[in-house]
């Protein structure tokens, strides 16, 4: 794009320096003309080549005076530029008139001020930029006199702004429905008040300029549509400099506005977004799951989520530092990202875990992502770590699932994975009771603890006893263990189902009778199975696996953990 261009008639060469410095430093190309007997000559072929945005004159003597330049310009045609003049020194009565000849701004050689000055060159780039705007706008001009249509049409004719709409009748207007940049409305339009239009247009277009016209200083109803959505107003009758100054006015604040959403935007990508790893952060997992949620409620469009904790990560910070623990972060991500599709997401939950949310329903195609990045993160070679593994946790969305328990079961499944061996993927809190032809053994972890020593001794004691059965039933396939510590359990559950009955009870839990009866459905089932057990129905393996998931898994993760935040309020 051609710069603007700005012409200084120079009377003092060593000060057309510091002008063509400050010129060019903002963007405009300098023309020097220097004043002398050619003057004639020279100008006529200056202002034959080219028109000027600004025209800086000198006024030390010798000079060319204001009032001849003016003559000069106007003698051929032209439109006036914007006119800085220079002198030696102040004088309130030159600088007086200059205003009234319309000169744009006075400074004096001993006192220049080079930062003024740059903004004047910034205000005329800005009104130049405005006048382009303005000629690629679309605009809509609404107003029941012609005589007022036909000013703004010469106004905008003379300004080269062609892309205007004049409509005389708002009914027609409505009509037709047309989408525009620009609305010029008189506040009196007959059949559609101002305040109706302006609510109209604002409807159909949030981010149009909109500037109303009266002849009536009625400060009720201009207050009333500017607080609709109209961003102006012009009174009547139409003053030309007047007009355009405010469409300008108008147009510099729908700029800025427009710029400062734009930089809302990208401060809110930088909010969402993780410094270390460049991915999405949980912010910004929030508002997308929140999103998911309610299109799939909404929609019935289903949806996944897979949670990802590396293994064992505080070792790898403490053996080798927390920058190569960077760097682990980074690579561990791109592995993930290799795992998703373009419309799909990983998110960094904080630390070591991240969260993806996959647009499927189906469970295995999720546990294929999900084994696909656990087998890529075995494989890869780590810069800075060897033998990396990451537990996962899967969890699809069900219709009768809220935010809340479709992340309690997301995050449930990964603990799980973590204290039952980890380097494996759990699905919706079903734990396998062998991985890979090995037995789990599941870890006493803060995962378990509810915050009360009475009821955590007797879970840690289950544990154990889980543990136990499953040890010895795999190595040596011993049924006999299995049903003995099953009628254990039986025999201990009463006890222990009372303890905590009494406890919840005291802490006045709100789902107490509920819980309760779970109690009874738990022994009642347990009973069951020891007596299909004892009929040879139920195998061994069926047993251990009842214990892992109906009574752990079942029980104590998804019933008992609804009551273990009353022990810390």
């Amino acid at each position: 794009m051609e710069k603007m261009r700005v012409l200084h008639i120079v009377s003092d060469k060593s000060f057309a320096q510091k002008i063509q410095k400050l010129v060019e430093a903002n963007g405009f190309s300098y023309v020097q003309l220097c004043f002398g007997r050619e003057t004639d000559e020279v100008f006529d072929e200056v202002f034959a080549e080219t028109e000027y945005k600004l025209i800086v004159l000198d006024q030390f003597a010798p000079s060319l005076p204001v009032r001849e330049l003016l003559a000069k310009i106007k003698a051929k045609n032209l439109d006036v530029p914007s006119i800085i003049v220079v002198s030696a020194q102040h004088d309130f009565e030159k600088e007086k008139y200059y205003s009234q000849l319309g000169i744009m701004a006075h400074f004096t050689k001993a006192d220049f001020d080079e930062k003024r000055f740059a903004k004047y060159l910034q205000t005329i780039k800005a009104e130049a930029e405005n006048t382009a705007f303005l000629e690629a706008m679309r605009i809509a001009v609404l107003d029941d006199s012609r005589f007022n249509l036909d000013v703004i049409k010469q106004i905008f004719a003379a300004a080269d702004i062609q892309k205007v709409d004049y409509y005389q009748d708002a009914a027609k207007f409505v009509e037709e429905k047309k989408q525009y940049d620009l609305y010029l409305v008189n506040l009196g339009m007959p059949g559609y008040c101002g305040e109706v239009l302006v609510n109209y247009i604002r409807q159909l277009n949030s981010e149009a300029i909109i500037i109303l016209m009266t002849a009536h200083d009625n400060k009720q109803i201009i207050a009333h549509c500017l607080s609709l959505g109209a961003d102006d107003f012009i009174m009547k009758p139409i003053d030309c400099k007047l007009f355009m100054l405010r469409i300008n006015s108008c147009i510099n604040h729908h700029k800025m506005k427009k710029e400062l959403i734009l930089k809302n935007n990208e401060l809110l990508k930088l909010a969402e977004k993780d410094n270390l790893t460049n991915i999405y952060n949980r912010t910004y997992f929030t508002k997308r799951y929140k999103e998911n949620f309610l299109a799939a409620k909404q929609e019935g469009s289903p949806f996944a989520l897979i949670m990802t904790d590396i293994d064992d990560f505080k070792n790898i910070n403490d053996e080798y530092g927390h920058l190569e623990g960077d760097h682990v972060l980074k690579e561990f991500t791109a592995i993930l990202q290799n795992n998703i599709t373009a419309d799909e997401v990983v998110c960094r939950w904080g630390g070591e875990e991240f969260i993806t949310i996959l647009k499927t329903g189906d469970l295995a195609k999720v546990m294929a992502v999900a084994e696909k990045m656990r087998s890529d993160v075995n494989a890869h070679i780590f810069k800075s770590a060897t033998g990396l593994t990451a537990s996962f946790g899967v969890a699809c969305w069900r219709a009768d699932d809220t935010k809340e328990s479709l992340l309690r079961r997301l995050d449930n499944s990964l603990y799980l994975a973590k204290i039952t061996g980890k380097n494996k993927i759990v699905c919706e809190e079903k734990v396998k009771v062998m991985e890979n032809g090995v037995p789990i053994q599941i870890e006493w972890s803060p995962f378990w603890a509810s915050g009360n020593e009475e009821i955590d001794k007797d879970h840690r004691k289950l544990v154990q006893d889980t543990n136990q059965i499953i040890a010895n039933y795999v190595n040596n396939g011993n049924d006999r263990i299995v049903f003995t510590t099953l009628a254990r359990i039986i025999k201990n559950m009463p006890g222990h189902f009372d303890t905590e009955e009494h406890i919840i009870q005291r802490f006045k839990y709100a789902n107490y009778e509920e819980h309760r009866e779970n109690h009874h459905e738990l022994i009642a089932k347990t009973i069951d199975i020891y007596n299909a057990c004892l009929a040879h129905k139920y195998s061994a393996m069926k047993v251990v696996e009842f214990i892992v998931q109906e009574i752990l898994v079942g029980h104590i993760v998804k019933k008992d953990f609804g009551f273990y935040d009353i022990f810390t309020k």
